[in-house]
């Protein structure tokens, strides 16, 4: 940290939006000649069949990012999410409704650090995980959070925002997600032997920004960001991250 501005660098990242994945499929997204295919789920072939079942659409999604960048690293996990898993939320909440008997399984796997907790037992992570509720800004709770666990000494950690589109029925209250998407990040503190993209969280008097219950889309700016390994991106009222090749 450099007074109120906090420094990080990404050293690797990836992310999932309805079909998009590689950074070919990225870059033409960015450039307006990729279309996200809203009916496309994330690949995790690479789990068991049993393990695969579990795993709903934004699940997969996760796994998808998380997965490739844990590569055997035993590192603690932070997933930050507004919604978590909402539609199978909802589908409870109906049951509920209806006087239904409910699924001890699907209760499980519908609190908001399922995915997290699924992740770690998947790729056999032991150091601490975290869920946090993301709020009306979730890039901002998302990166203050990973830098008090790096203040604590970590070396590094994956940080991990996920949506998915939300039923119908909360429109009234909150705009839905465009598609599902996920997207990892493996964060250091900053030295001068670091490779990969500096990302500083810094105040600015100017920045303004919309709830993410209004602007629910946040994780795409900072994808294109980091493709361009520059970009400015307001967070929450008074805060900016900037990013920049290192």
């Amino acid at each position: 940290m450099s007074g109120l501005s906090i420094e990080f660098i990404v050293s690797e990242w990836q992310a999932w939006y309805s079909g998009i994945s590689k950074l070919a499929d990225w870059q033409s997204w960015r450039d307006g000649e990729k279309k996200p295919d809203g009916d496309a789920l994330a690949d995790v072939s690479f789990l068991p069949a049993m393990q695969r079942r579990r795993l709903g659409p934004l699940s997969k999604a996760v796994f998808n990012t998380a997965y490739p960048l844990l590569s055997k690293r035993d590192i603690p996990m932070l997933c930050c999410s507004v919604h978590g898993e909402a539609k199978r939320t909802y589908s409870l909440l109906q049951g509920v409704a209806t006087d239904e008997d409910l699924s001890p399984t699907a209760f499980g796997l519908s609190v908001h650090n399922a995915v997290i907790g699924q992740l770690s037992i998947a790729a056999k992570v032991r150091s601490p995980t975290l869920a946090l509720a993301g709020g009306d800004y979730p890039l901002q709770a998302g990166f203050t959070e990973a830098a008090g666990i790096l203040h604590e000494g970590v070396k590094e950690l994956l940080l991990l925002f996920c949506e998915e589109p939300l039923p119908e029925l909360y429109n009234s209250s909150a705009k839905s997600p465009s598609g599902i998407c996920a997207t990892a990040l493996l964060l250091k503190q900053p030295d001068e032997e670091s490779s990969g993209t500096k990302v500083a969280l810094v105040p600015s008097i100017g920045a303004e920004v919309q709830s993410a219950f209004m602007s629910p889309d946040y994780q795409l700016p900072i994808v294109s960001a980091l493709l361009d390994k520059s970009g400015t991106i307001s967070v929450a009222p008074g805060w900016e991250l900037l990013i920049h090749a290192n």
